[in-house]
């Protein structure tokens, strides 16, 4: 009976020493690339119920941490929760690779992968043109100092009418300097979108939000 409770004692040791060791990992960060000289917010899903208390860019140069904040517990969503971390990139930034981590007092996440491109397309003056409780039709202006952005850009949002926030993308039509686009809406409530454009180079850009009645 000893033998049998010292390995048991033993095996829940092991078992809470593995749970201990876990690191936690970032299952989605987007946006994943940062426009120079403008603030980015990236998302963040991670199925953890550590309390992050800051984030770290690998390169720091030209990037700096202004903010991070839980979103959603992950007992709300889940198991898993949703961080929100605000980056500012400075104009003069270098282009390519960094790397993104949440903070704990002890540890830190898996890298999420991010990247500041050479260039990148401008939307402004989003707004609703329709909307019904199945889609939001929406217009925005567009450039691209490339002139690559195509007929039918990828639209990327994120929408959240008062549940869980809904991600995903949709074609555009251009029309003139404009983009058309109709996002799928996940529930008849008041809405939050945010959404983006990208090139025929896979590079999107900035960010704009709209409140949906």
């Amino acid at each position: 009976m000893k033998l049998v409770v010292a390995f048991l004692a033993c095996l829940a040791g092991a078992v809470s020493l593995g749970y201990a060791q876990q690191t936690p990992a970032i299952e989605i960060a987007f946006p994943n690339q940062l426009v120079r000289g403008q603030t980015t917010l990236v998302h963040i899903a991670i199925p953890s119920r550590e309390m992050f208390t800051g984030a770290e860019v690998t390169p720091a140069a030209g990037v700096r941490v202004t903010g991070v904040a839980n979103f959603k517990r992950s007992e709300l969503s889940q198991n898993v929760a949703w961080w929100d971390v605000t980056l500012e990139v400075a104009a003069d930034a270098a282009p390519g690779p960094r790397t993104l981590v949440l903070l704990t007092a002890n540890g830190r996440s898996t890298p999420a992968p991010l990247v500041i491109p050479a260039h990148v397309p401008r939307i402004a003056d989003l707004r609703v043109a329709q909307a019904s409780p199945q889609t939001i039709d929406v217009q925005f202006s567009a450039t691209d100092d490339s002139n690559d952005l195509g007929e039918q850009p990828y639209v990327w949002f994120t929408v959240t009418c008062g549940g869980e926030p809904t991600v995903g993308v949709v074609r555009g039509a251009r029309m003139g300097g404009g983009v058309r686009a109709s996002i799928p809406r996940p529930g008849p409530a008041a809405c939050d979108l945010e959404l983006r454009a990208s090139d025929a180079q896979k590079i999107d850009s900035n960010t704009l939000k709209v409140r949906v009645p």
